[in-house]
C-alpha cells in the first residue's frame, strides 16, 4: 500500500516536472535564440543576482516542516501559517536587500531593472507552504497539476513575447507571472480539498521551533545559492553579459534532470521518516540505495553528454552559443554529487545533524570562490565550470571526512559506488537482517 502511494506520487510529480523542464527547455531555447547571449546574459545574471538573496525567503524550512507535519498533525494549521509569514516577511526583506545592494552595483539601467522585476517574484513563494502540506500527506499530485498549470499559462505568455519581440525586461515580468499563477492554482486546489488559508494561524513558539531547527539548512542554503550562481555573478564582472548568456546554457543542460533526484528525495522524506522509527536497520541499507541510485543515473548522464553534448548544444541553442559545450562537459559531472547530496539531506534531517551540511559548504563556497578567481581569467567560462565540480567533489565525498558525525554517512555513500545496492533494490521490507556489507 506504501509503496503504491508512493509510485504513484513519483508518477504525478514525474509528469509535472518533465512537462515543465522539457517545455522549459523549449521555450528557453527559443528565448535564448531569440535575445542572442547578450540579452540571454542580462536575464541570467539577473537570475544568479537574486539568487544569492534568497536566505531569508527559503529559511531551510521545506523538510524540516515536512517533517513536522508528519509527526505533529495536529499542530497544522499553526505550522502552515507561522511557516507563511516567516517566508512572506523574508520575502519582503530580501527585496528590500537587493534594492539597496543595487545602488552600490554598477549596472546599466535595463539590468538593473531586470533584476528588481525578477526579486518580486519573491512574495509568491511564501505559498509553497501549501507544496510542504501536500509533501507530508504523499499527494503531490495536486501541487504537479497547480504547477503544470501555471507553466502552460506562462509559456504561452512567453512565446507571445517572443513573436511580438518584446525586449528582455518583459521576459523578467514573465517570470513574475508565472510564480503569480502557480500560487493562484495552490490556493485553488488546497481550498478544493475542503482546506482553507484563512485558518492558519502564527505561532511565536513554533516560529522559534522551526528556525532552531532550520537556520542550519538556511545559511546552507545560502551558501549553496552563491556556490552555485556566483560564477555567473564573476563571470559578468570579470568577462561580459554575453559569456554569463553562454555558461547559462551550458548550466541550463547540465542541471536539466536534476529533477529526478529532487522528486525522489521529497517523495521518500515521510517514508524514511517513518521507516527510522520503525526499522533502523533497513532504514540504513535505504539509504545506501538511494545513495547508489543517484551515483549511477549520474554516471549515466554524463557519459551521454560527454558523447552528444556538441551536437546537442548546436542542434538546440544554435552557432551562437557552440563555446558552451567543455563548460557542460565539466558541470555535467557535478550532477553525482548534487544528486547524492540531496539523498543525503534526509538521513541529515532525520539525525538533525543539519549543522554539519552548513559547514562542510562554508569549506566549499570559499574553494570556489577562490578557484574561480584563478581560472576564470585563464579558461574562461570553462575555468568556471571546472571550479564548481572540483569543490562539489569535495565537498560531497572529501570534507566530510572531517566531522566525526559525518563519517558514517560518507562511508555509506562510498559503499554506494557499488552496483550492488542499485541493483538489489526490491529488497523486502519484512526481512529482519540486512547486511550493508
Amino acid at each position: 500500500m506504501i509503496k503504491n502511494k508512493l509510485l504513484k506520487n513519483i508518477s504525478w510529480l514525474f509528469f509535472d516536472k518533465i512537462v515543465r523542464i522539457f517545455g522549459g527547455l523549449f521555450i528557453g531555447i527559443w528565448i535564448a535564440r531569440y535575445l542572442g547571449p547578450e540579452d540571454f546574459g542580462v536575464l541570467n545574471y539577473a537570475l544568479a543576482y537574486t539568487a544569492l538573496f534568497m536566505l531569508f525567503v527559503n529559511l531551510g524550512l521545506d523538510q524540516i516542516v515536512v517533517r513536522e507535519i508528519v509527526k505533529t498533525p495536529k499542530l497544522l494549521k499553526y505550522l502552515l501559517g507561522t511557516t507563511f509569514w516567516l517566508k512572506f516577511i523574508g520575502a519582503l526583506l530580501s527585496i528590500l536587500f537587493i534594492s539597496i545592494s543595487l545602488y552600490f552595483m554598477k549596472l546599466d539601467t535595463i539590468t538593473t531593472l531586470v533584476i528588481l522585476v525578477t526579486s518580486i517574484g519573491f512574495i509568491f513563494q511564501s505559498f509553497d507552504v501549501i507544496d510542504y502540506y501536500f509533501q507530508s500527506q504523499v499527494l503531490s499530485k495536486y501541487v504537479a497539476a497547480a504547477r503544470s498549470s501555471a507553466f502552460i499559462l506562462s509559456s504561452t505568455l512567453k512565446i507571445f513575447l517572443i513573436i511580438n519581440e518584446f525586449s528582455v525586461l518583459y521576459f523578467a515580468v514573465a517570470l513574475v507571472i508565472d510564480a503569480l499563477f502557480a500560487t493562484i492554482f495552490l490556493i485553488y486546489i488546497y481550498q478544493k480539498r475542503g482546506m482553507n488559508i484563512l485558518k492558519w494561524k502564527f505561532s511565536k513558539n513554533i516560529a522559534v521551533k522551526l528556525l532552531k531547527y532550520s537556520w542550519p539548512l538556511a545559511l546552507s542554503g545560502f551558501i549553496i545559492s552563491v556556490y552555485t550562481k556566483i560564477d555567473q555573478i564573476m563571470i559578468g564582472n570579470m568577462l561580459n553579459l554575453s559569456e554569463v548568456g553562454i555558461y547559462g546554457v551550458a548550466t541550463t543542460l547540465s542541471t536539466a534532470w536534476l529533477f529526478l533526484p529532487s522528486i525522489v528525495v521529497s517523495t521518500f522524506m515521510p517514508y524514511f521518516v517513518n521507516l527510522k522509527k520503525t526499522n533502523n536497520e533497513l532504514y540504513e541499507y535505504r539509504l545506501i540505495q538511494l545513495y547508489s541510485l543517484m551515483f549511477w543515473i549520474g554516471v549515466s548522464v554524463g557519459v551521454i553528454v560527454l558523447v552528444f553534448g556538441q551536437w546537442i548544444i548546436h542542434a538546440l541553442y544554435g552557432p551562437a552559443y557552440e563555446e558552451a559545450y567543455y563548460a557542460l562537459v565539466f558541470n555535467i559531472w557535478n550532477g553525482i554529487f548534487i544528486s547524492q547530496a540531496l539523498a543525503r539531506s534526509i538521513w541529515l534531517i532525520s539525525e538533525n545533524l543539519q549543522k554539519y551540511r552548513l559547514y562542510n559548504n562554508i569549506f566549499a563556497v570559499t574553494l570556489n570562490i577562490g578557484v574561480n578567481f584563478v581560472l576564470i581569467p585563464i579558461y574562461g567560462i570553462s575555468g568556471a565550470a571546472i571550479a564548481t565540480l572540483l569543490t562539489q567533489g569535495l565537498s560531497t565525498w572529501v570534507f566530510p571526512f572531517l566531522w566525526k558525525p559525518m563519517r558514517s554517512s560518507n562511508i555509506a555513500i562510498m559503499k554506494a559506488i557499488n552496483p550492488k545496492y542499485f541493483i538489489n533494490i526490491n529488497i523486502k521490507e519484512n526481512n529482519e537482517s540486512v547486511s550493508t556489507n
